[in-house]
């Protein structure tokens, strides 16, 4: 396989992870509340000190936002960098999601909090996005020098990224199905747009604030 080809690979793999992170990062700033309130929850210690948690969360989002851009955006030694740092926002989000599983609680990553505990579903996607991360570290790494290309590989790369993180969630669920959370949550939704963001990862339904800290 030639070297262009792996670039065009790379090219596809971090656009698809870019856009994600992106996503995440966007709903993270849209729902500071909903981040701050799962932070929380995740960490006892930031009980009672929401602001604390929200800027917590706004700086979570600002570092995604950027790595999300750097790793589409630059190649060679910088390109590098950007890619180390989406691995560690990747392994964040795992981090995170397996602290959920293990507290039942749902993980707003994506600034939403659906109708169900995190659970294998999370978990799938999060070792997808930490293994395609992953690729992309180790491939600039040896590749310092590669630029950017994007043609046929690039868009095969794309959609072959998106569809292993829906294979990865959908072996997960199989696994370990998300611990269903009281009833109370806003209407379903059951348009298209609802059936796209559940395949990237983003939750259908939203609870608000209160119904999920029970005020």
């Amino acid at each position: 396989m030639s070297a262009s080809v792996w670039s065009q690979i790379d090219a596809g793999t971090a656009l698809a992870l870019g856009l994600i992170v992106e996503t995440a990062a966007i709903r993270k700033f849209q729902r500071p509340r909903v981040v701050a309130l799962t932070l929380e929850r995740l960490e006892p210690r930031l009980v009672g000190r929401r602001r604390r948690a929200i800027c917590i969360g706004l700086v979570i989002a600002a570092y995604e936002a950027i790595v999300a851009a750097g790793v589409v955006g630059f190649r060679g030694t910088t390109g590098f960098v950007f890619a180390c740092a989406l691995f560690v926002a990747c392994a964040g989000f795992l981090v995170a999601l397996t602290r959920a599983v293990q507290r039942s609680v749902p993980c707003a990553c994506f600034g939403r909090l659906g109708r169900t505990a995190a659970g294998g579903r999370e978990i799938g996607r999060g070792l997808v996005l930490v293994a395609a991360s992953a690729f992309l570290v180790v491939h600039r790494a040896l590749d310092v020098h590669g630029g950017y290309g994007f043609g046929a590989g690039g868009l095969i790369a794309l959609v072959a990224t998106v569809v292993l993180i829906v294979a990865g969630q959908r072996v997960g669920v199989a696994v370990r199905p998300g611990v269903a959370l009281p009833a109370g949550s806003a209407t379903d939704e059951r348009s298209l747009t609802s059936a796209l963001r559940s395949l990237v990862g983003i939750d259908n339904d939203l609870y608000t604030v209160d119904q999920i800290s029970g005020k």
